[in-house]
């Protein structure tokens, strides 16, 4: 078979060691499969590149680049990869960590908006990845809610973000089409349309993007051409949070605070993580919920281990035992009539510090 001819791909096909179950996600650079390791008891995710791109400059290299970022990045949020290779077309495939979820696109989809405790965990949970990839030099570039999967039954993590065929590697990572610029336009930062700055405060701008449609439940931004929504971006301000939902004034000014036109203004990953978090704390009854045993809480990461420390409950010693101690005599504890009251002493007795009586008022010297 010649790498000129397409290969067609549905259930039973088998691509490397997987045999194709069915097809579960479409992108704009892939589909995704769910399929099975025909030797392990293993259930992944495989991604195989459009056949119409194959012959487009770059796309193969965004797809070898995207198992590149999943294998070196190490977060319970951002799913494993397992294997990447090529087909005998020469299309590239990833096999990736099969999640069980929704993405907060169906949810949105469903429900409309969510709580500000649920928009603030989000807010947490996502943070925590970005603060994590941004350390690494990594810049997602396409935060949305497609890219979301909740895992709410995870003991791992509560999410995955996935979708990186067109995050930017550090300053190696500059892989674009001409006349292209990576991203979605609703959730795109005015920086990111505008083709330049191409930076961490991205993700952030995308995030309060995502954020600020949960509590609204529409995008801060819209309009009926790709042009308008960018203008919209670059010059318009969000309509304030505060009339649009009953969330607190911290967490609607957080997201706002993301929001912001200026990169440089934008809190950063971990700041994002920390305000939210506090928003939890003020959210949450935090008394009714806490429990001293049998809490099976999920694994802290090593930057919040890093961040907030550990604080462990160390079990009071019981008291030692006191034994009783017998009445005491009257007689030893009243003073005998006979014995002498303590006066002060004379002036040549007198200590350094000690207070004694002086002259008498009227007295003359």
């Amino acid at each position: 078979m010649t790498s000129d001819a397409t290969i067609d791909l549905g259930p039973n096909s088998l691509v490397g060691s997987y045999r194709l179950v069915k097809e579960i996600g479409r992108g704009g650079m892939g589909v995704v499969y769910q399929a099975e390791h025909i030797v392990l008891p293993r259930r992944a995710a495989i991604k195989v590149m459009h056949a119409t791109l194959r012959r487009l400059p770059g796309m193969a290299t965004r797809m070898v680049q995207e198992a590149a970022i999943l294998e070196r990045l190490r977060h319970p949020g951002v799913v494993k990869v397992h294997e990447c290779n090529l087909l005998p077309d020469l299309r590239p495939w990833i096999a990736m960590e099969l999640v069980a979820g929704e993405t907060l696109a169906g949810r949105l989809a469903n429900a409309a908006t969510l709580s500000p405790l649920d928009v603030a965990r989000l807010l947490v949970d996502v943070a925590d990845v970005l603060a994590a990839v941004h350390a690494r030099g990594v810049v997602h570039r396409d935060l949305k809610p497609d890219n979301l999967i909740l895992t709410p039954g995870d003991a791992g993590y509560p999410l995955r973000v996935i979708d990186w065929g067109v995050a930017r590697l550090g300053p190696i990572g500059r892989i674009t089409l001409d006349g292209m610029t990576p991203g979605t336009p609703i959730y795109m930062s005015p920086e990111q349309a505008a083709g330049h700055h191409i930076a961490a405060p991205c993700d952030i701008y995308s995030l309060g993007v995502i954020a600020y449609e949960a509590l609204a439940g529409h995008p801060p931004f819209d309009g009926r051409t790709l042009a308008e929504v960018v203008c919209m971006h670059v010059t318009s301000e969000a309509a304030p949070l505060a009339d649009k939902t009953c969330a607190p004034i911290a967490l609607c000014g957080l997201v706002h605070h993301m929001l912001d036109k200026d990169p440089s203004l934008r809190p950063s990953a971990l700041e994002v993580r920390q305000l939210a978090q506090a928003v939890i704390y003020e959210l949450s009854d935090v008394y009714e919920s806490l429990e001293i045993s049998g809490v099976v809480a999920r694994p802290r990461t090593s930057s919040e281990i890093l961040e907030f420390g550990v604080t462990e409950l160390v079990p009071t010693r019981r008291p030692r035992w006191t034994p009783e101690i017998a009445a005491v005599p009257a007689a030893l504890v009243e003073p005998p009539a006979r014995l002498r009251p303590i006066t002060p002493k004379g002036l040549r007795d007198q200590v350094s510090g000690e207070i004694v009586a002086g002259p008498r008022a009227g007295a003359r010297s």
